[in-house]
């Protein structure tokens, strides 16, 4: 899994570590099927909210299929962990798919 990082966003460097050790240990058990995944940060201008931080993470599973998922939150580190939860269930639905449609072997642990 390759964890690709916009640089611009990233003025903090441990920012960056946290990123990445985050989307690693999110994803547990079901980071092998997920083959590319970038994140990116943004500010949301004019948010009549407190939310004003965007958090985009676009991923490329095992099968080619490519799925965006885009959070507002107070922060990015809050708007990070609501994203990759989301992006945990997508994967678990299609692994799932593809053990009921016979694409992957039921026998398969990473």
């Amino acid at each position: 899994m390759d964890v690709i990082l916009n640089p611009k966003e990233l003025d903090e460097p441990e920012l960056k570590t946290f990123t990445e050790n985050k989307v690693k240990c999110s994803l547990k058990r079901l980071f092998w099927l997920v083959r590319k995944i970038k994140v990116s940060y943004s500010l949301v201008h004019q948010s009549k909210t407190g939310c004003n931080q965007n958090c985009l993470i676009e991923f490329q599973t095992f099968d080619h299929q490519q799925i965006e998922v885009s959070v507002t939150a107070r922060d990015k580190r809050t708007a990070l962990d609501m994203g990759l939860k989301r992006v945990y269930k997508h994967v678990q639905k299609i692994f799932h798919k593809a053990q009921k449609y016979g694409r992957l072997s039921k026998q398969v642990h990473a």
